[in-house]
């Protein structure tokens, strides 16, 4: 009988779960989506780079899920909380008609558990569908060959889904159960009468507050872009985070108690239609919503950021890997500290010795490189590097670091090889090589201080007054730190040679499949190091003697995995955040339109028609949701710089693209609970 009656209420009630159950199983979908990526990549033909990279990205997802799991948790809970008391009333009618409260608990029980059974099943048989989807996007995403694609299902995935579904679930009956156990029987029959409390507010401080929040954004946003040289510590930027934070809370205080009070100056709004009414509630209910409606704004906010950062920094990483990767292989091997340089250890007289066959290689050019005590970073710097230490003695290790150097005619070698322009330099000139970029700001600003080095007794004068870009190692990024250009006839001896380089194609006849995987995958390291390895005693120095490697395809490989992992996290943490922003708007809206049902009842009696009554909810609402979503952006125009810089990306980037991706996925889902909310308040109010 009790299971009969629970499954009438359910039927009954069926549009009051709408939301509840659409936030369950889309959190379902989500998650096994998310988790079942490592049994869809399986199947895909990967490299060895990228098999490494996707196998990280499961461990980092995976660790995720219980982060995820946690905010998904606290969303299930407050959503019962919501059906709760929207069913208080019904509880308290079974127990004044003689039910036992251990009845009332299992009906609860009964349907709490009918209700997540079938928004588990709902959300794998959806989680399933799409992940197949999802498969496509990390082929594409992966550059993978679909050729070996089939219908997976991921029991693994499925598993870990059931899992925490249960615990999280656990948790919501043992609460129902609590609530409805220690609720007093009077509190039950007038719970639908039972509203929140709206203090109001003083316009005049209100404003006050108002302008003092802006001021504290303002300053924020200020620091964190046009004035980060002066964020030294990791104070300073928390103080920054806690002011944005903050100032958001205030916003939403404080708003609410005076743009009423200055529409209501304007009678050409406030009086048109039902305007009066519309900004009556929409004030009430920021003004009973301010913690909430700032969480979901900063949440909202990280979305936008996460998002924009992590498809801008796939746009920026593929964009690099057309000048970052003009040749097969670039190898080198650092000559033992304390020993005269041989050309018989040469990077080609090691591959010789060790019986490589050089005929695979088509060689581009040879080089070494050189370090002298007097040539540091210190040196070139002069009078910048002073200041620095003064500032902050840990520059030290930097000053007394000694820079690479490079004769102008190996340098120039390298940049018709690799694509950059070459140095031009007199006799007693000399030039600062440098990509990196918080490296180059340095260099630059002690070559217009200090444009003098002396170098084995000779002084050289910079023909240059800043860093010229270039680089003479492959990678994935702009990694050149520093290096000295310095005229051809400079006496360097054979004890100052630091380095050994060799810069090569494939020949045609060895560029194939099994032979570049060898050499990518780490066979020819393996093969050619193999009792060469003498490390130097310094701390964290490379390996002395061995030969290292850095391909086009471990580059492109390791650029696209590891851009991937960037985008794939940021979607997993985007989706679950625009989730719980929005349903918990969703649900507060369910809850006011049970509330605010007397109105518009009076409303209707007064002869505002249906649709003009619509209308005012549908325009308060549209307020409520957005309020949280503008501030949000606006965030975002200075958070999306900060993260840029975090991440690395100084060049100019089409950032646009990646925005308008952010756009179309919170349309989507904030859209998306908007108007399944719509939906759901304007038959309350109809009730």
């Amino acid at each position: 009988m009790l299971f009969r009656l629970s499954l009438k209420n359910i039927r009954k009630s069926i549009k009051d779960y709408s939301i509840y159950f659409f936030t369950l199983a889309l959190g379902v979908c989500i998650f096994y989506v998310f988790n079942a990526i490592g049994d869809q990549t399986a199947m895909m033909e990967l490299s060895g780079t990228k098999s490494r990279i996707v196998h990280t990205m499961n461990t980092a997802l995976s660790g995720m899920s219980v982060v995820v799991s946690l905010i998904l948790g606290f969303l299930i809970v407050y959503a019962s909380r919501f059906l709760i008391r929207r069913r208080k009333k019904e509880l308290g009618i079974y127990l004044t008609l003689g039910m036992r409260r251990t009845a009332v608990i299992r009906i609860l029980l009964t349907e709490t558990l009918l209700i997540g059974l079938l928004s588990l099943g709902v959300g794998l048989l959806a989680g399933i569908g799409l992940s197949q989807f999802m498969s496509l996007f990390v082929a594409n995403m992966f550059e993978a060959d679909m050729s070996r694609f089939v219908f997976t299902v991921s029991l693994a995935a499925i598993g870990k889904t059931i899992c925490y579904f249960v615990i999280i679930y656990l948790v919501v009956i043992v609460m129902n159960v609590v609530v409805v156990a220690r609720s007093r029987l009077i509190r039950l029959l007038v719970a639908d009468r039972v509203q929140e409390t709206v203090r109001l507010k003083n316009p005049a401080a209100s404003c006050v507050l108002f302008l003092a929040a802006c001021g504290m954004l303002a300053f924020a946003y200020y620091n964190v872009t046009a004035n980060q040289e002066a964020m030294e510590t990791q104070g300073d930027v928390m103080l920054q985070i806690v002011l944005g934070i903050v100032g958001t809370f205030l916003i939403f205080w404080s708003v609410s108690g005076f743009v009423l009070a200055i529409v209501k100056k304007i009678p050409g709004i406030y009086n048109r239609r039902l305007n009066s009414f519309v900004l009556g509630e929409v004030s009430a209910r920021i003004n009973t919503s301010v913690a909430a409606g700032t969480i979901i704004c900063l949440l909202l906010f990280a979305t936008i950021c996460i998002l924009s950062a992590a498809f801008t920094l796939k746009a920026d990483r593929d964009r690099k890997m057309e000048n970052q990767t003009p040749v097969d292989v670039c190898m080198w091997r650092s000559v033992p500290k304390g020993t005269e340089y041989d050309p018989r250890e040469s990077v080609r007289a090691v591959l010789e010795e060790k019986g490589f066959d050089m005929d695979a290689l088509e060689v581009r050019g040879e080089f070494v490189t050189y370090k002298r005590a007097e040539a540091t970073e210190g040196a070139v710097m002069g009078n910048f590097m002073d200041r620095l230490l003064e500032k902050d003695p840990t520059f030290r290790a930097m000053a007394e670091n000694p820079v690479e150097i490079i004769r102008a005619g190996d340098y120039n070698k390298a940049a018709g090889i690799y694509g950059f322009e070459p140095v031009k330099l007199g006799p007693d000139q000399y030039a600062v090589s440098c990509d990196y970029p918080s490296m180059q700001e340095f260099f630059n600003q002690g070559l217009m201080e200090n444009d003098t080095v002396e170098i084995c007794g000779r002084t050289l004068k910079a023909a240059y007054s800043e860093c010229v870009e270039g680089y003479i190692r492959m990678s994935y990024s702009e990694s050149n730190m520093g290096l000295l250009v310095v005229p051809d006839d400079l006496p360097l001896t054979e004890q100052d040679v630091f380095q050994s380089y060799l810069i090569s194609d494939y020949t045609p006849e060895y560029n194939n499949r099994d032979f570049c995987s060898w050499m990518d995958e780490g066979g020819f390291e393996e093969q050619n190091n193999a009792g060469m390895s003498d490390r130097g005693s310094g701390s964290g120095s490379e390996d002395q003697g061995v030969v290292r490697i850095s391909t086009r395809s471990q580059i492109y490989d390791d650029s696209i995995g590891s851009s991937a992992m960037a985008v794939f996290i940021a979607l997993y943490l985007g989706f679950v955040f625009i989730v719980s922003g929005a349903a918990i708007l969703a649900l507060k809206e369910m809850s006011d339109a049970i509330d605010s049902q007397e109105k518009y009842r009076i409303l209707r009696q007064l002869g505002a028609g249906e649709k003009e009554v619509n209308r005012a909810l549908a325009v308060q609402m549209g307020i409520f949701f957005g309020f949280p979503l503008l501030l949000a952006a606006v965030h975002s125009v200075f958070g999306i710089q900060v993260s840029y810089t975090m991440l690395g990306i100084y060049a100019s980037v089409k950032s646009l693209p990646p925005l308008i991706v952010a756009a179309v996925l919170i349309g989507i889902l904030y859209g998306g609970y908007f108007a399944v909310s719509y939906l759901c308040c304007r038959r309350v109010i109809r009730e």
